[in-house]
């Protein structure tokens, strides 16, 4: 492959040229890119081109070096969420080098549903507050948030408090952290409101998540129901006998 020796520095345009193969399926997610020495042959540069290339690679997250073993491609195009830990939206993307975002969102108070009044284990004429987002990586449709909140906690009814983290605005308040989660998943296909929603075409998979968190006070502190773009979203969990 040639490489032009009067225009970018040369470490860059093996980069992006990586880059760009990783992100087209070339080297997939899991898979070894070539070794250094291949790569030398292959772009007609220095191990110490080769080398800069890779680390900056590996600082965006696209590959991870492992002594022995070579450089294993740790991209994907889709957002993977592990189980291992509660982590709110924006942790999630931030952790993958991306801008989270808020495209949408509204807040009210309002009277639940028996079966939310049920889950978040409400006195028969509490409202809850109900806060919709659309989140967004890198100014991308994501997930769609409707979550339900305890009417007797103290919280801000400006909607754009809640445009970053929503587990921020509960510390605030004092609500507490999430310390115990349950979740159920489901698979669906996106109606219209869905699809105008993120941005996709009808009858696109869905992937919904439905979310009971409690605070360390053993307190139901918010039901969620999410749709993600099955797409661009994946969720992996690690499981150990004992």
């Amino acid at each position: 492959m040639n490489i032009d020796k009067e225009s970018l520095p040369l470490y860059l345009q093996v980069k992006m040229t990586l880059k760009e193969e990783i992100e087209n399926g070339k080297y997939p997610r899991g898979s070894l890119i070539p070794a250094e020495p291949q790569l030398e042959k292959i772009f007609h540069v220095s191990r110490i081109t080769i080398r800069q290339a890779i680390t900056e690679l590996e600082a965006e997250g696209y590959v991870k070096k492992a002594r022995g073993k070579g450089t294993t491609v740790t991209y994907s195009s889709r957002i993977n969420e592990s189980a291992n830990a509660i982590r709110s939206f924006t942790t999630e993307i931030l952790e993958r080098k991306m801008k989270p975002g808020t495209s949408y969102v509204t807040l009210k108070k309002m009277k639940p549903s028996k079966s939310i009044q049920d889950m978040l284990e409400l006195e028969a004429k509490e409202d809850v507050y109900q806060l919709i987002r659309i989140r967004t990586a890198n100014d991308k449709p994501i997930v769609l948030f409707e979550t339900y909140i305890p009417g007797h906690f103290e919280l801000p009814m400006d909607p754009k408090a809640f445009e970053d983290s929503m587990y921020g605005q509960f510390e605030k308040a004092n609500i507490g952290k999430p310390i115990v989660i349950k979740e159920t998943f489901s698979s669906m296909l996106a109606d219209v409101a869905l699809s105008k929603a993120l941005h996709i075409s009808k009858g696109r998979p869905i992937l919904k998540r439905i979310r009971l968190s409690l605070n360390d006070r053993n307190e139901p502190i918010e039901y969620t129901i999410s749709y993600y773009d099955g797409q661009t979203y994946e969720y992996s969990i690690e499981l150990h006998q004992r």
